[in-house]
């Protein structure tokens, strides 16, 4: 097809959702031309060669000549505390996903004092089942070293001593517990300093009304009503192929699926998506515009995952912040940080090498990469996206340039039967092929730290832990709910 691609129009769902088609329609003609036989088995078939990134012949292994080195010894953190204290710091907290690997719905209401050891034990017996179902020697071998004495070992207590908080609320719980030592710090009010701070909370449709309901029963955890603001991704249903042409299946809705981070940014950028609770507990929307002069009274944005553990004891990473806004001031609108592969799991993501045509590095999903064992990714971005001036970046994916990357899932059509359809899927991290991006690396590299699977449950667990036994932590977490934990 000689025609340019055609560009996403992000005002509303109905446009998002036409204007994709369009597009998706663009990359069938391109694959596989004009097919009136084409069906959705076609595109799951291919869906390596789909997906493959334009370059891949042309990538090669990041070197450090090629990275902002963050040493985090030698950077001055003075104006990043400044600028939290003023309120000029906004907070993006991704919630919505589900815990697929997991099989527990939302990672936000997930409490890790209901797991028990027993259950941790079958959930990674039976991981390691399913990873080496073709190596049945090697998945015994791996069960045979299972024990519940290395498991409690590994973790440092049993899952029912930490403290029974929901994933979530642990965030919003560090996040106020940090801000209130900052203030302190700084001979401020904490109340005054707590209240300055704005942030988005991105949920998902099942979850939204209990985790918008625990707001506001532990009064927005010391914020301001007006400055926490909300955001329901929403869900999609699959598309479909009807003599080779493209649709949403809309005669059900069992199939409904999330298209990906990618897409909370761009609904970010829809009229009337983003509100706030009202003091009569009716939701105020705004409109892109408005939100966008929001984001313009920021120097800077960080968006944070739900499953990153490291926040548990520390959810301001002053060095990262810091570097950002000395990065912002020199036109970067976006920061990535590269970390190690997790050596517990190797796991799936934001994959970074040099891309020797385009002369850059780039961060390209692990799904593009062709069919490359997920062990053989050295460098991962962290999920802990930083966006200086974030105006700017809001403005960039506004434009609807973003590339829409294809999946196909085996759900059930409207009489409960096995039916694959096609999602779009775009990550978050497409948005550094927007705008000017530094890859930052840290003088000591840092495997990534997250909770995806049961095997990265222990180290979970143990971060929970960790953050129970802050001085002072568990008292300020009761006073903020206003229940004794135990």
């Amino acid at each position: 097809m000689n025609e340019e691609k055609p560009d996403l129009v992000l005002t509303s769902f109905a446009t998002y959702m036409q204007s994709g088609i369009e597009q998706f329609k663009w990359h069938l003609g391109n694959f596989f031309g004009n097919n009136p036989d084409l069906e959705v088995e076609h595109v799951r078939d291919t869906l390596e060669d789909i997906n493959a990134y334009e370059n891949i012949e042309h990538l090669q292994p990041i070197k450090e000549e090629h990275l902002v080195i963050l040493d985090e010894d030698k950077i001055d953190t003075k104006e990043a505390e400044q600028v939290v204290l003023d309120g000029e710091f906004f907070w993006e907290h991704a919630a919505a996903g589900e815990a697929t690997r997991l099989g527990m719905g939302t990672k936000y209401i997930i409490k890790l004092s209901d797991f028990s050891v027993e259950k941790m034990l079958e959930m990674r017996k039976n991981e390691i089942k399913q990873d080496f179902k073709d190596n049945p020697a090697k998945a015994h071998e791996l069960i045979a070293e299972l024990t519940e004495e290395r498991l409690v070992k590994q973790m440092g207590c049993r899952p029912e001593e930490t403290l029974p908080l929901g994933l979530g609320t642990r965030h919003m719980l560090q996040m106020a517990f940090d801000l209130v030592k900052l203030a302190k710090k700084h001979g401020r009010d904490p109340e005054e300093i707590l209240k300055k701070q704005k942030m988005l909370i991105i949920l998902n449709e099942s979850t939204a009304d209990d985790i918008m309901d625990e707001f506001m029963r532990h009064d927005y955890f010391g914020f301001e009503r007006k400055n926490v603001h909300f955001m329901i991704q929403k869900s999609f249903e699959g598309i479909d192929l009807n003599k080779g042409e493209p649709f949403y299946d809309m005669g059900h809705d069992t199939h409904k699926r999330l298209h990906n981070h990618g897409q909370m940014v761009m609904q970010k950028t829809h009229d009337n998506v983003i509100f706030y609770i009202d003091n009569d507990t009716s939701e105020r929307y705004l409109t892109s515009a408005e939100f966008e002069k929001v984001l313009e009274g920021t120097k800077d944005l960080v968006s944070y995952n739900i499953e990153d553990i490291d926040y548990l004891t520390n959810a301001i990473d002053w060095q990262a912040l810091a570097l950002a806004l000395d990065l912002g001031k020199k036109g970067h609108a976006m920061t990535m940080e590269i970390v190690a592969q997790n050596p517990l799991k190797p796991q799936k993501g934001g994959a970074c090498f040099w891309d020797d045509k385009k002369k850059r590095i780039v961060i390209i999903e692990s799904n593009q990469l062709k069919g490359m064992d997920v062990a053989d990714i050295k460098h991962l971005n962290k999920n802990f996206n930083h966006y200086p001036n974030p105006a700017n970046a809001f403005r960039s994916v506004r434009e609807g340039k973003m590339h829409l990357h294809t999946d196909v899932k085996l759900m059930t059509d409207k009489e409960g039967n096995p039916k694959y359809y096609v999602y779009f899927n775009t990550p978050t991290g497409d948005v550094n092929f927007l705008v000017k991006t530094a890859y930052v690396m840290r003088k000591e590299l840092k495997p990534i730290s997250n909770w995806k699977s049961p095997a990265t449950t222990p180290p979970t667990v143990k971060a929970c832990y960790e953050q129970d036994h802050q001085k002072g932590f568990k008292e300020f977490a009761e006073n903020i709910i206003g229940i004794t934990l135990g």
